[in-house]
């Protein structure tokens, strides 16, 4: 039986304060309060910035003040939506690297690091013959350089060369079967490279699970489909403001303990606006049974 750590996308919203957090509670004390309540974080800044060793330190004294804290670390975007999506894959591979060294390598020296989240681009298809099974996706000519098995295992060979355990976040409907299940080629590669696909709660994307690693990483994002699809490039929070009612919650519970008894489990919530995520991922502890605040 795997493990189950629930947590949120990110920890220093303004609008938790006084939701989640206490009212008045000040800023370098918001981290340790988050460890005391979860025992697991995901990153989420450093899909827009690098931080620099003193803010690595500040997560990783915090994630230590918990016994079995982790952090997950969602990749740079400059890795996942531009390099990844150029023929030549030097820059992709230089990016992560330096990114591994810079930040994944003190986390795992330090025991706390997580998974390692690599959230492909709306446009990075499997295949060239895409027939667009969301009518709302992005209509844009895509090279085919990046269709197939190929780009796909380029990128999950250097994720597996790094630290941590990657996970995949995919986002373009070519990548779903007509069975709902994700489609061979990426299942093949996948496996192959020990790698988690996303099991994602949103609008765009079904929930698929599929046991191709020894983790499954849950990203629930929220319902609200008529934002979703009015900010298809998430420029805004407002796709993302949505507070699941208990009932929605429970009838994902089942799902999770199925792939806790194959793996280790790392549930997060990033319907963040009003403080939506800590409140759902609470309650999500209490419904699985592993609530202990």
């Amino acid at each position: 039986m795997g493990t189950i750590k629930v947590g949120t996308s990110g920890w220093s919203h303004d609008d938790w304060v006084g939701t989640f957090y206490p009212a008045g509670m000040k800023r370098s004390e918001l981290l340790r309060y988050y460890f005391a309540s979860f025992d697991t974080l995901e990153i989420n800044s450093t899909y827009h910035s690098t931080p620099d060793r003193e803010e690595i330190e500040v997560w990783i004294d915090a994630a230590r003040s918990r016994d079995n804290g982790d952090i997950s670390i969602k990749l740079p975007a400059v890795a996942s939506r531009d390099a990844a999506m150029k023929e030549d894959p030097a820059e992709l591979l230089e990016i992560l690297h330096d990114f591994g060294t810079r930040v994944l390598e003190p986390l795992d020296d330090s025991g706390v690091l997580g998974g390692v989240l690599f959230q492909a681009s709306p446009s990075f298809f499997v295949r060239g013959d895409t027939t667009y099974p969301s009518k709302r996706e992005h209509k844009v000519p895509v090279p085919k350089y990046i269709y197939g098995e190929g780009r796909l295992r380029e990128l999950l060979e250097v994720l597996r060369s790094l630290p941590g355990k990657p996970a995949l976040e995919l986002r373009n409907s070519s990548w779903i079967a007509e069975d709902i299940s994700l489609v061979d080629e990426g299942r093949k590669v996948l496996r192959e490279h020990g790698a988690a696909l996303v099991v994602v709660d949103a609008p765009s994307f079904p929930w698929i699970v599929d046991h191709l690693s020894d983790q499954f990483y849950v990203r629930f994002h929220g319902r609200n489909r008529s934002a979703w699809y009015r900010d298809l490039d998430g420029t805004s929070s407002g796709k993302y403001e949505y507070r699941y009612t208990t009932m929605e919650l429970k009838e994902r519970v089942v799902s999770i303990r199925k792939m806790a008894a194959l793996g280790d489990v790392n549930v997060i919530f990033n319907n963040h606006p009003g403080g939506s995520a800590p409140l759902n991922a609470l309650e999500m502890k209490e419904l699985l049974g592993t609530y202990d605040g």
